[in-house]
């Protein structure tokens, strides 16, 4: 998760510990350990510690920085072998030590051509009881290298044809080392100037298994131990969520700020809106009762047809020409009110029709002139609320309802 992080420099560190053990017997070794630290000047060397054990440098590791370590001195085999693109661990394994089992040994290569290379190898059951002190101890052991091959990276940085570690003569040629001689007693006394930093030869290995951290390297393809791949991702996922984690909670504190900050403004700007509107609230009461009586009466006035073109004479006058002279008016409302007017109550008016009474001498006089009017296009339906007549002697008082088509 997060692997993208990995190459970052606050989630790798500014700081490592190179490391030199080298095996005196199978249980015991002497450590030599370098601390190198990234400034703004460079890489310099922060500590030094000669003949420290792995749990004196556990303490000493407080800032819980990585550790690199190059195991030399005995039970690790070192062999130039013919190698090419295809060449198998196995094969590397058996021309070192043939009919070895691949089970039984780490190995690691280096590249010198395309046809050559230096193999390492080292017994698991060495290796295994020190990865799991390292492991018990937290000391984050990053990478575990053999031999003196982790010097690729300050080998163009010295510029000499030979080098002296602590048990190995070195001979160099086209930055590669060609030829490997053993001391047999561990060595000290020369130094070197690496970019300004002076490295006695006794730390040459320890100063560049730390340098390894900050420069990648080519050609050296180191042993792979699941152990030490565990504790790998353990400190990187370690610093990602701990670097992620700060940012997250200085993202959400500057959020929390921001919001504060925005909260008392708006705070401060509804306070004084506040104000201005209590201060002319008789005003905004005024407001809204004009609203509401503006509302009614542009319903009233939309309802009523004022807005549009007015018909109210064309249709009083068209049922004045209809009424027979057997049918007297005495009344003709055109959008009546739908019941009295009353104090209390709003007025409210049947739009789209009329009301029309009248008297007549028969009611068959009263039908026929329903029907011509039902002849007009403007007439939608015409309906007779009442109809009184006591006898054929006395004229009837009717009621009628015009609905208006729309």
């Amino acid at each position: 998760m997060l692997n993208f992080l990995n190459k970052n420099k606050l989630i790798k560190g500014q700081s490592a510990i190179g490391v030199e053990l080298i095996y005196n017997t199978k249980d015991s070794y002497t450590i030599i350990a370098v601390e190198l630290t990234s400034t703004k000047e460079g890489i310099e060397v922060s500590r030094r510690f000669t003949d420290i054990t792995l749990e004196e440098l556990a303490k000493e590791n407080t800032k819980k920085l990585p550790v690199y370590i190059s195991i030399g001195g005995k039970g690790v085999i070192h062999k130039k072998v013919k190698t090419n693109e295809h060449t198998s661990e196995k094969e590397l394994l058996n021309q070192v030590l043939p009919n070895a089992s691949l089970k039984e040994f780490y190995i690691q290569q280096i590249n010198l051509s395309p046809h050559e290379s230096w193999a390492s190898i080292i017994r698991k059951d060495v290796l295994t009881p020190l990865v799991s002190i390292i492991e018990k101890l937290k000391l984050f052991g990053i990478q575990i290298y053999l031999g003196p091959f982790i010097l690729e990276n300050c080998i163009p940085l010295i510029a000499n044809s030979s080098l002296i570690t602590t048990t190995h003569e070195l001979i160099i040629d086209n930055n590669n080392i060609i030829q490997l001689d053993s001391l047999g007693n561990v060595a000290s006394g020369d130094e070197y100037d690496i970019e300004g930093e002076i490295i006695n030869s006794h730390e040459l290995i320890a100063f560049s298994s730390a340098l390894s951290h900050f420069i990648p390297l080519q050609q050296l393809i180191p042993i792979s131990c699941e152990q030490i791949v565990s504790l790998k991702e353990e400190y990187l996922n370690k610093n990602k969520y701990t670097t992620v984690g700060f940012a997250l909670i200085v993202f959400f504190f500057i959020i929390t700020i921001t919001n504060m900050l925005i909260s008392n403004s708006l705070e401060s700007t509804n306070n004084e809106l506040q104000y201005q509107i209590n201060s002319k609230k008789q005003y905004v009461d005024e407001l809204e009762v004009l609203s509401e009586e503006l509302a009614i009466k542009e319903q009233f006035i939309q309802n009523s047809g004022v807005t549009k073109a007015s018909k109210i004479s064309y249709y009083a006058d068209q049922i004045a020409l209809s009424v027979p002279n057997t049918i007297r008016l005495d009344e003709l409302f055109i959008n009546p009110l739908t019941k009295r007017i009353s104090k209390a109550e709003d007025i409210h008016f049947k739009y789209n029709s009329i009301k029309v009474i009248g008297t007549v001498d028969r009611s068959i006089q009263l039908n026929n002139w329903i029907k011509e009017l039902k002849a007009y296009e403007w007439t939608n339906e015409i309906n007779i609320i009442s109809f009184i007549q006591e006898d054929l002697k006395t004229p009837g008082e009717f009621e009628i309802s015009i609905i208006i088509n729309p």
